[in-house]
């Protein structure tokens, strides 16, 4: 169960960071060290896809476009970009199936809920896969958090209009969980922004910390949408 619905916020959050890791590659100021850099790091979201898939077999079709379009360029030093179209494809899938799951939540809080999620786990999970590709683009440092920031206000805010929607006794019952939430929503958030608040150089290991804390955060949050 556990797993299953730690599954379930893979789809909006790979579909978020193919967005901006393509948009990097497409349009992103970046050297031929970086852009080999930014390849290697592909065959981790086919993995998780490949994870999603087990909750839903349609989600193998995003495995074999990446797949393929990973075996069509280069890791080393490159200014070649590959089979782009091939990487439109993945994406296009990508954003079929997760309109799919977010038509087929039961109300519209939740669906909203999913949306605001493609995101907030997006920007962190492309933001960690590009500080393991060494980044050099310095913008996304400060743009990926701030896009977080916006999505975690967002996110309580649908959190609110759900909390109303559900019956006083019911609500505290299960007030607890929802506290635990809120407390890592915000420490993941605080963890994600430390290099800007800090001013020191971001760390990988302070945005997979960040992501650990968020997917425990969401889980908690996950709680009040089953009520």
């Amino acid at each position: 169960m556990i797993t299953q619905q730690i599954l379930s916020f893979f789809a909006p959050m790979l579909l978020g960071t193919q967005l901006v890791l393509t948009l990097i590659l497409v349009k992103g100021d970046i050297c031929p060290g970086q852009r080999g850099r930014i390849h290697r790091v592909l065959p981790a979201i086919a993995v998780l896809w490949l994870a999603v898939a087990s909750l839903k077999i349609e989600a193998i079709m995003m495995v074999f476009a990446i797949g393929y379009f990973y075996s069509q360029v280069q890791t080393k030093k490159t200014r070649l970009q590959g089979p782009l179209w091939v990487m439109y494809l993945a994406n296009g899938l990508a954003l079929a199936y997760v309109g799919i799951l977010i038509g087929e939540q039961p109300d519209r809080t939740t669906a909203a809920k999913v949306f605001i999620e493609i995101f907030l786990l997006g920007a962190l999970f492309s933001h960690l896969l590009l500080t393991i590709a060494k980044t050099r683009l310095q913008a996304f440092h400060r743009i990926l958090p701030v896009t977080g920031i916006v999505s975690v206000m967002l996110l309580s805010l649908i959190v609110l209009v759900k909390s109303a929607q559900i019956a006083q006794q019911v609500l505290a019952e299960n007030t607890q969980p929802l506290l635990s939430g809120f407390a890592l929503l915000i420490s993941s958030t605080l963890i994600w922004c430390w290099h800007i608040l800090s001013s020191k150089p971001i760390h990988k290991i302070q945005l997979w910390i960040a992501l650990l804390t968020m997917f425990a955060a969401l889980y908690f949050v996950q709680s009040l949408f089953m009520l």
